[in-house]
This record gives C-alpha cells, structure tokens and sequence, in this order.
C-alpha cells in the first residue's frame, strides 16, 4: 500500500490530493493520512481514497504548554499508525505537522520514505526526516541549498486534474461563465484562509482603480465583504473549489506566495504581485515569490510597505506589461509533475 500524508493547511493538502488522483488512474492502491484539525478534514470529501485523520497538533510558534501537547500528539499517533505499516509499503509526505507522524512510522517500520517539499525553504518536519528519505522531490531551485543534493528531485508541484482541465477554456468562455466584461481583472487571494490584511487593501484598490476583480475572502471575512461590495464590479467569494475557471478570467492578481498558489497562477500564466505572509516559517514566502520575480513573472513587496498608492503603481506596471510578465511566469511551472514522482517510484512500485 502507498500511504500519502499531508495537511494543515492547503498548501499541503491540495498537492497530495492531486498525486492520490494521479495514482488512482494508473491504478496503484493508496490512502490518505491527514490532522483532525487541518483543512483536509473539512475537505475529506474530495478524498477519492480511504482518509485516516490523527489527532495531532503543530508545534513551531506554540506557547510551551501546546509544544508538550504537540509532541504528546505526535508520538501517540505515531505509534498509532505501527500496526497499519507492513515492511513493503510506502510512504510520501508533503510536510507540515499532519505528515510528521506517517513520517516517523516509516522510519521506526522501516518503510520507503518519499518527501516532497513545495515551498523554497523546507519545513522542519522534511529537514528531519530528509536524512531518512530515498529521494525529496522539490518545487522551488532555492529549496535544493536545505537537502541532501543526491536526494533531490526537481518535479514541481502535483496539481489537481480540474485545475488542469480549466486550461481548455478561453478567457472569454471563463469571463462569460462568470458574468464579468472584457475589463483588466484582478483576482486577489489570500491562501486557504483567507488574509485580512489584503482583505482591507483589496477593498481599497477596488475602490480607487479601474479594475473588476475576483476576490477570495476566505470564510472569515467573506460576510463582511459581501455587502460592501454591492455597488462595484467585484465577484466575492469565500472559497471555490473551481479555481481554473477563475485563473483564466483573470489578467492580473494580488496574492500571498504560498507553493500552491505560485505554481497554479504559473500554470495560466497569471502574473502577480506577491505579498509574502509575513509570519510564514522561515519567511518562506518571501523566497518563493522572489524566485518568481527573478524570472520576471511577477513583484514581491513587504507586507509593511505595501501602502495603496505603492500597491497601485506596481500592478499597473504589471498590467501595462502583462505579455511579458505572463509568458516569464508560465516558465517556472514543470510538466507532468506527477509522471516525474512516479518515475523516482518505479522499483518499488511491484511491491505491490
């Protein structure tokens, strides 16, 4: 059996959903371990594959009573998780606190471990257990300085079948199916959940451009926002699982720098302006979207200096260059992710 873990948050979670499709295609048996509390319970219903949900807490950024609780959590549902692994399976986590405990199984059983890291600066969970690893598939050239050289397999980031599908239409179909116009669109996003600082600069941006746009809320903050944007040409949403038809309508966004989102804005060659999280660990953000931008297809500012006047004047100089700024941002997305994953799995693929 392939066991899979990954979650928290989407970042970690959408990935590994994307590579339990791939291998139900061509036919290889896995399941999905994930957090009670992470996004993946509430999304166990996109698992097309039986789901184990740990009670397991994180740890980084925790007060010292939490930290107790998170190892307390960890080791238990480790230990948990013995009885389910036999020598011949395999285990791939995406990293994160819902997949340390699949990771650490499979070094105590002994079980192939496969890591893939999405974002430029590897969680800690991946840095510990990398030494542990037959390979650690990668996103982003900057993660590769944190890894065992020998180990590391640039793949890019698996990406769900519907998004991929949500490449044949064309802007126009997409503007249609949205009921918006043929005007410059931004879409503005915060991850999964949701970012109340570029909430509030959105709101402002849209108030004082041109722009119709696509924002993304995230649930906390949607109630809030659609009232207010009762009057302006502004699709608001809290969460859509059906974000290709969105990327295609759009020219332009203004987003964090989570791996997940790099890679499907790359994908439709969305140009955008990243405000990295500014508490994400190890500012991974920050290095994400700095790759992009060293490719040209996209700006990064601080989230301290991203005053709206500064805002506006970079994605109007990202607009006034779209054909440029798309087609250096389409050059980081790899093809075939999924394949190249597989390919790295070949010989202990007959185990099964």
């Amino acid at each position: 059996m392939l066991y899979i873990a990954g979650g928290g948050t989407g970042g970690h979670f959408f990935p590994a959903l994307a590579l339990i499709e791939c291998l139900l295609e061509r036919g290889i048996p896995c399941k999905f371990i994930g957090a009670e509390r992470g996004i993946e319970k509430k999304l166990s219903h996109l698992l097309p594959v039986e789901g184990k949900f740990l009670k397991v807490y994180p740890f980084l950024g925790r007060s010292p009573v939490e930290k107790l609780r998170s190892l307390y959590s960890i080791f238990s549902s480790s230990l948990s998780l013995v009885p389910r692994l036999e020598r011949k399976d395999v285990s791939i986590i995406f990293g994160g606190y819902a997949s340390l405990p699949l990771g650490l199984t499979s070094v105590l059983r002994g079980t192939p471990l496969f890591l893939h890291e999405q974002n430029s600066v590897p969680s800690t969970t991946n840095q510990l257990l990398s030494r542990f690893a037959k390979r650690v598939f990668v996103s982003f050239e900057h993660s590769k300085k944190f890894l065992p050289k020998e180990k590391v397999v640039k793949t890019g980031l698996p990406v769900r079948r519907s998004l991929i599908d949500g490449l044949k239409l064309s802007k126009e179909q997409a503007r249609a199916l949205l009921n918006l116009s043929d005007k410059p669109t931004l879409l503005v996003m915060g991850g999964s959940q949701g970012a109340v600082f570029l909430n509030n600069l959105a709101f402002e941006i849209f108030k004082r451009a041109g722009f119709q746009g696509v924002h993304i809320t995230g649930e906390k903050d949607y109630e809030r926002f659609k009232d207010a944007y009762k009057n302006m040409p502004v699709l608001v949403l809290p969460f859509t699982e059906n974000m290709g038809l969105i990327y295609r309508a759009c020219d332009l966004a203004l987003s964090r720098a989570g791996a997940s989102t790099i890679t499907e804005l790359s994908l439709y060659g969305v140009p955008a302006l990243f405000v990295p999280f500014p508490h994400a660990i190890r500012d991974h953000q920050y290095y994400n979207a700095k790759e992009i931008e060293e490719l040209g297809g996209g700006l990064v500012i601080r989230q301290e200096k991203a005053e709206l006047s500064t805002v506006l004047k970079l994605l109007e100089k990202i607009l006034s260059n779209r054909e440029e700024f798309s087609k250096a941002i389409t050059r980081f997305a790899e093809h075939n992710p999924c394949e190249k994953i597989l390919n790295s799995l070949q010989e202990f693929l007959p185990r099964y």
